[in-house]
């Protein structure tokens, strides 16, 4: 499966998605599209919570193009702009797909393809060369345009060809079920899934584990295994932070923290009408109410912070 690679941001509607689209399933094309136009805002409102995994963005893709020279005596390879979000400083700067890329920052990529560009772009933004210029053909005229980087965190989006309705995180990346595309129905279901995950990387609960496992593993060898080991934090109260984490994260990019509980009313329908609790959804995640109740009380801090206008910041204590 082409994936598109993720440095991007995307926008933050309350769009509705339907299953079928003319008696056809959702194409997979469509479905990265949705999940990039979610996933960005998240990972742009995460930003300063990530400061190890963060990196400017600009909010577009670049993809390879292929240009026949006159006369048909070869073919060269070319980048042109795949996607922009209409809310981020590509499109500000005035980006748009279909733009071919001839200059970055004055120097020439017309025979580059779109990842040795995109590379380019990086090391000049992570250089800290602001702002961004780049020199693009649209309809035969040449035009420029100045944009500048806002931060975000460099996690990984990624579709999953799965029908089973989840979503992963393994500390550099975030994965979405294409069985999750088509169960979430609103951008703000979407971005509930989305923002667990993201809290899961920005918790780092990945990496914890296995440096528990290593050094377990290591006093084991050390120590003989009958050595008290350090406790383990149970997978419930992982899933209880990023549930934490992931409520602060919606709120500060605006989608609807009430499309939480929608999601999950209906996966206590689906759960209760499945044969067995065998799905990973199911079996890793805390029961609907257990996360409801925990719910509703971050959704009523979050409220008074916002009634006292204060900024979104979550207690860390309650992350612990």
């Amino acid at each position: 499966m082409s994936l598109w690679p993720l440095c991007f941001l995307a926008a933050c509607s309350t769009q509705n998605y339907d299953v079928m689209r003319g008696g056809e399933s959702m194409s997979q094309a469509s479905m990265l599209v949705r999940l990039h136009d979610v996933a960005f805002p998240l990972l742009v409102a995460a930003a300063e919570w990530c400061p190890f995994e963060q990196e400017p963005t600009y909010g577009f893709f670049l993809k390879d193009q292929e240009t026949t020279k006159a006369g048909g005596e070869r073919t060269e390879l070319g980048a042109s702009v795949a996607y922009v979000h209409p809310r981020l400083p590509a499109a500000s700067g005035g980006l748009v797909p279909g733009d071919q890329v001839m200059q970055v920052n004055a120097k020439s990529v017309t025979e580059d393809g779109a990842e040795e560009v995109m590379l380019l772009v990086r090391r000049m933004t992570v250089g800290r060369i602001q702002p961004l210029q780049l020199e693009v053909m649209r309809a035969g005229d040449h035009l420029l345009l100045t944009m500048w980087a806002i931060p975000a965190c460099q996690f990984s989006v990624q579709l999953i060809k799965n029908e089973q309705v989840n979503g992963v995180a393994d500390g550099r990346h975030v994965g979405v079920t294409t069985g999750a595309m088509r169960f979430l129905r609103s951008d703000d279901e979407l971005a509930w899934v989305l923002a667990h995950e993201i809290a899961h990387n920005v918790l780092s609960h990945v990496q914890n584990a296995r440096l528990r496992a290593m050094l377990n593993t290591f006093l084991g060898a050390t120590v003989g295994a009958s050595s008290t080991a350090p406790p383990s934090v149970p997978q419930r109260s992982l899933e209880a932070q990023a549930d934490y984490i992931g409520s602060y994260i919606i709120a500060r990019a605006g989608y609807d923290l009430q499309a939480i509980k929608q999601v999950w009313r209906r996966m206590e329908r689906v759960s209760s009408q499945q044969a067995s609790s065998s799905s990973g959804m199911v079996v890793t995640h805390p029961t609907t109410a257990e996360r409801l109740a925990a719910f509703e009380v971050t959704l009523k801090e979050i409220e008074e912070k916002r009634d006292r206008g204060e900024l979104l910041q979550p207690m860390l204590e309650n992350t612990q």
